[in-house]
């Protein structure tokens, strides 16, 4: 009985060593995501009618759906052996039914992440996405060049399992919820900013993301 509890007492640092995340770990992710989401275009117009003495909105909708191709940066420090913070970036692009539109898209904000199961080279996570989105579009139509930049709030739920070949590197695989709500910010045609203060539009979008990333631990 005392050789077992002795025992354990010598071993009890080397597993608490051994976990993937520990307070004071340093955890680095790079990699890319395939993502399919419902799109809600919402845009509203103000028209002033003089004959009829007054001005009236005109309001559309459209659904439709998008995907997204990103590429994430995550950082995250280990605050406890259960729970690391950190912050994301995931740059690249939107691609909606009208493919014949270039664009850019950003992501970033915090990410705090649990751990519900912690060993050696084996962990499996869920995390919290709270942050921000910009999207930025360029059309030709009529021969008239147009930029349109959005941007607004994101949120997102995640779960994902890592799988670690040695102390430092490992792979990282994180499916992820996403929600947004983007608004036009700013509008040109051929190079000349638009006045937007009787035109208001919002693109709203929920949807998955699957991640693969390369993940390193110091």
């Amino acid at each position: 009985m005392h050789r077992n509890a002795l025992f354990l007492l010598l071993l009890l640092p080397q597993l608490l060593v051994g976990q993937v995340n520990r307070k004071g770990t340093w955890h680095l992710a790079i990699g890319a995501s395939l993502g399919a989401h419902n799109t809600q275009y919402i845009s509203t117009s103000t028209v002033s009618v003089p004959i009829l003495g007054g001005t009236y909105q005109v309001r559309t909708e459209e659904n439709d759906g998008a995907a997204t191709v990103l590429f994430p940066i995550d950082v995250q420090y280990g605050l406890a052996r259960p729970v690391s913070v950190g912050l994301f970036v995931e740059p690249g692009a939107y691609l909606d039914s009208n493919n014949t539109r270039t664009n850019s898209l950003v992501l970033f904000g915090f990410q705090p992440r649990a751990y519900i199961i912690n060993h050696d080279r084996f962990c499996w996570s869920a995390s919290l996405q709270i942050g921000s989105g910009s999207l930025r579009i360029n059309d030709t139509e009529g021969g008239v060049d147009n930029e349109a930049r959005y941007a607004g709030p994101l949120f997102g739920l995640g779960s994902g399992v890592g799988f670690y070949f040695g102390e430092h590197i490992g792979l990282r695989t994180d499916l992820r919820y996403l929600g947004s709500a983007l608004r036009i910010k700013d509008y040109s045609e051929n190079g000349q900013a638009v006045d937007l203060s009787a035109f208001e539009a919002e693109l709203n979008t929920t949807g998955f993301t699957l991640q693969v990333a390369l993940a390193l631990r110091f």
